[in-house]
């Protein structure tokens, strides 16, 4: 593998971290719903007097307060660790509700299968989260720094806006996803639209193909396979075919 393979080996890997913790920082606002949701039942408990009803409902306040802050962190720091932390609050949760089991058959009442439900949901959904947790600090064993993010977002959002016409180093590419391109060097980024996906290429890592005459439409139609995904056939405008042939010739490859 050359350096240059290794550079974009490395920086796929910053894209697959960054799209990681868009995906967790998204999942911080279900931490945050939920966080209220157990707040009101706490509260609904509470409301109906008994000091068994009180302590219950300190203890889901507890755990609410702890699933608020495990969703503030992963909005605000958003990282793999993330996911670990919603294994320890599920853990709790399904701790919480063994207990409740527990208390109600010492009791002579019976085991309630709500809780016997949620109790064993919630197990396995921490037991879930510890191994995702363990599964990404393998594929992640060396994390981008903070920098490097950034570096990386700025990067992004560039792509997003710029235009061909002005930019001879951009495409638009509006098959399925919207694909926006930059062309630096002898590496392509690729960034959707909307959404968080973006692809790093080299010349021979994908192909844009245009037909050889105009439709009627004024523009032509073209096919575009990234690193082996095609995506459905779409219009692209002179200036984008424009700067992908100039690029490539300059690699040394046909069009």
């Amino acid at each position: 593998m050359t350096d240059e393979s290794t550079m974009r080996v490395r920086l796929q890997q910053v894209a697959a971290y960054r799209e990681l913790c868009r995906s967790v920082q998204r999942g911080g606002r279900e931490n945050v719903v939920f966080a209220l949701i157990m707040l009101g039942l706490a509260y609904l408990i509470y409301s109906g007097g008994g000091a068994a009803n009180e302590r219950a409902a300190i203890l889901f306040g507890i755990i609410a307060a702890g699933e608020l802050l495990v969703g503030l962190y992963k909005w605000f720091a958003p990282s793999a660790f993330g996911l670990f932390l919603d294994g320890v609050v599920m853990l709790v949760f399904a701790g919480l509700n063994g207990w409740f089991v527990y208390q109600r058959v010492q009791m002579g009442i019976g085991a309630n299968p709500i809780n016997v439900f949620f109790g064993l949901f919630m197990l396995f959904g921490a037991i879930n989260r510890f191994k995702s947790y363990g599964t990404l600090r393998a594929l992640f064993a060396e994390r981008p720094d903070p920098e490097h993010m950034a570096w990386f977002d700025d990067l992004v959002r560039e792509i997003r806006w710029s235009d061909p016409q002005t930019d001879q180093l951009a495409l638009d590419l509006p098959t399925r996803p919207h694909w926006r391109a930059k062309l630096l060097g002898n590496t392509a980024f690729f960034v959707a639209v909307t959404g968080n996906g973006v692809w790093v290429a080299g010349p021979d890592d994908f192909v844009l193909r245009r037909d050889k005459a105009d439709r009627g439409t004024g523009r032509r139609k073209a096919l575009l396979s990234i690193h082996g995904e095609g995506y459905p056939e779409f219009e692209i405008a002179d200036d984008s075919w424009n700067n992908y042939t100039r690029w490539i010739a300059g690699q040394g490859l046909p069009a």
